[in-house]
């Protein structure tokens, strides 16, 4: 116990640190990109809240418009869950509300490495701090400490499935939802969540499934309200076009994949991805099935918006990634992986935090 603890620590402040100095060698010792904008202009945080940090900022000063921003880009694109918590935190200190949104990151952050310790124990012994620790300098970590929503919805997702692995089904299903308003990934894990439902009633259907309802009819009732906003019931679907989020291929040229690629080659690479994860991950010993199914779920969604820019920190959310890593028994990857990852986990942010780099 002793060791977990330490192992988590250690890996959240040293990862931490990191992004910590990345985000000070990008405001002292590199030409920031002049476009890039930021939801706070205090030091360290004009980095933290950059990017997609400046939108949920602005949602948790103003709340939703029904007209857009800037240019064609609506922020009801952005699902409210992590503004609305940013919001309420930072009630007694309004002109904080950068710090609070980045306190908040950070804390949920936290809270996920030890549920990702938690969850993991089961099929990792003494190996699943050290997942947890492999996902705290994974490449594109730096958004846990950011203004974004990847922390709280890494933990609520976590959350969900530590409580269906105990039973309390219940409390899997209002995790779900709240996952589900944080990041649309959080309907994904519907599925994956059904089957461990399944496999614990030995593959019979109990009433108790239908709590995974929850999460659908959070998500409909969010676009419910942007179309009750707008006055238009396709606005949120037209939002996520407008952010390049339209389908491979169907965006302009120069906005997604399709641009690039035929669909022919993208449904190649995405039946080579399934496959490989059929191949190697799903083995019985490997993985069960609902946890295997995550991040080739995930991995389709990126594929499927045909938006690829940010595909390593969508990815990233598919906490059994860290679990595979965790796994492996080669003696030199176990000792240089870290290293590398952390190192890049540096760069990354750093060219990030500069605006040369799509966190």
């Amino acid at each position: 116990m002793r060791r977990d603890v330490a192992v988590l620590a250690g890996a959240f402040v040293a990862s931490r640190a990191i992004v910590l100095a990345a985000a000070l060698a990008a405001e002292h010792l590199v030409v920031r990109n002049p476009a890039l904008t930021s939801g706070d202009a205090a030091p360290v945080l004009r980095s933290l809240t950059s990017w997609d940090g400046w939108w949920y900022l602005a949602i948790v000063r103003d709340g939703y418009h029904a007209a857009p921003l800037t240019g064609a880009y609506h922020d009801y694109a952005f699902l409210p869950l992590y503004p609305l918590l940013v919001a309420f935190l930072s009630l007694p200190w309004p002109a904080w509300v950068g710090l609070v949104a980045v306190l908040v990151s950070n804390a949920a952050f936290a809270a996920a490495l030890v549920l990702l310790e938690r969850l993991g124990r089961p099929y990792l012994g003494r190996r699943s701090a050290d997942a947890a620790a492999l996902l705290a300098v994974f490449p594109f970590a730096a958004v846990f400490s950011m203004a974004y929503a990847e922390s709280l919805f890494l933990a609520l997702s976590l959350g969900a499935f530590l409580a269906a692995e105990r039973g309390r089904r219940g409390i899997a299903g209002i995790l779900l939802a709240l996952a589900a308003l944080t990041r649309l990934q959080g309907i994904l894990l519907v599925v994956p969540l059904a089957i461990l439902f399944l496999r614990q009633d030995g593959w019979r259907l109990r009433a108790s499934l239908a709590w995974l309802l929850a999460a659908p009819a959070a998500t409909l009732g969010f676009f419910a309200y942007v179309a009750a906003l707008t006055g238009e019931p396709r606005a949120y679907l037209e939002a996520q076009i407008a952010w390049g989020r339209a389908g491979v291929g169907a965006a302009p040229p120069g906005q997604n994949l399709g641009s690039v690629l035929s669909p022919t080659l993208v449904l190649l690479l995405v039946i080579l991805g399934v496959a490989v994860f059929l191949l190697v991950y799903m083995r019985p010993d490997r993985m069960r099935l609902e946890y295997a199914l995550v991040p080739i779920l995930y991995v389709g969604a990126v594929f499927g918006s045909g938006l690829l820019e940010s595909v390593g920190r969508y990815v990233m959310l598919a906490f059994p990634y860290a679990w595979i890593l965790a796994r492996r028994r080669n003696v030199l990857f176990r000792r240089a992986w870290p290293a590398l990852s952390a190192g890049l986990l540096g760069l990354f942010a750093l060219l990030g935090f500069g605006g040369y780099f799509v966190p």
